[in-house]
């Protein structure tokens, strides 16, 4: 991947006063639930230099970095999982992944988003329209991905992720995503928050009193992004919305936006096809062969004597 530079100085000097973007992971009343607030302004405004989105499509697809972001903390080792929309509203659909490390990647299926008038509101239900949600594991010891699919019951989602995890994983779960925009409708302050019901194992008294806490701390907190703009801590703000709850640190891991994908690997993958249709790129062109990483923007281009090598090895 090539990272394009922030070149915006209000910008550079938010990232001066803000901490590294990261995942949180904590307990809460007694282990009768987990969660993982996530800080990542960073990560959404390099997703948005990257792929060159507009202020609807960094709200769209920042809230699915965010999500995926959260979700890493569900996978471990080299698993990673991955969520996708498709819908019949203006956005289309879209797709995100997250590694166990932290990195997230993805992209909008319409970019820019074609929208018929100006939205009055930067609530994301009026772009999805109906449509299905599918969120997928792939597991580096199993053979096959698993995937779970709902028909979208919101139109956000957030709101669909929770309901995700309650029909096909019969979790509980509250999920909150958030970005903060100033006035010129820069990105500066993007987060998110996930929490799960754990089997019954610990010995705390009321788990359904811990969730309306739970319920009621959400509320309160309003805009993650808009807090973590303002220079607040995962730390201060699980101690000052969760502390009945009693949260119990378990760690933290760095998120980013990031993609694997090198120069050498789509010569590769131009390596791999087929010799005809090697043969009609060689004779037909065009020259530079510009390809495009879906996943990152990343464009990288092919000389005519590197695609009449490729051609050379594959016969």
């Amino acid at each position: 991947m090539i990272q394009q530079p922030i070149t915006d100085p209000t910008v550079e000097e938010l990232y001066s006063r803000l901490p590294e973007d990261r995942v949180d992971s904590f307990l809460l009343a007694n282990g009768a639930y987990r969660g993982a607030l996530l800080h990542g302004t960073r990560m959404v405004n390099e997703a948005r230099i990257n792929h060159d989105l507009g202020l609807i499509e960094t709200l769209i697809l920042g809230h699915a970095y965010l999500a995926a972001g959260l979700l890493s903390t569900n996978v471990k080792g080299n698993d990673r999982i991955s969520v996708e929309i498709s819908c019949d509203g203006p956005v289309t659909g879209l797709f995100v992944e997250a590694t166990a490390a932290g990195t997230v990647r993805g992209y909008l299926k319409q970019n820019p988003i074609p929208l018929e008038t100006e939205p009055t509101s930067l609530d994301p239900r009026q772009f999805f329209g109906s449509g299905t949600l599918a969120v997928t594991k792939t597991l580096e010891r199993s053979r096959q991905p698993f995937t779970g699919r709902i028909t979208m019951q919101y139109g956000s989602l957030a709101q669909d992720l929770a309901a995700y995890f309650a029909v096909s994983e019969q979790t509980p779960t509250a999920v909150h995503v958030s970005i903060q925009f100033d006035p010129d409708g820069r990105a500066v302050g993007a987060g998110g928050l996930l929490i799960q019901a754990l089997p019954q194992i610990g010995q705390y008294d009321d788990r359904e009193a811990a969730l309306d806490t739970i319920d009621e701390a959400i509320a309160k907190i309003g805009s993650i992004g808009s807090l973590f703009s303002q220079g607040w801590t995962p730390r201060r703000i699980l101690d000052e919305h969760f502390a009945s709850l009693e949260p119990i640190m378990l760690g933290e891991k760095p998120t980013r936006f990031h993609c694997p994908c090198t120069r050498e690997r789509f010569l590769s993958f131009i390596s791999a096809l087929s010799i005809d249709e090697l043969n009609d790129i060689r004779s037909n062109g065009p020259f530079p062969l510009c390809t495009t990483c879906h996943n990152c923007n990343t464009t990288y281009e092919f000389s005519r004597e590197e695609l009449e090598e490729a051609y050379q090895m594959a016969r």
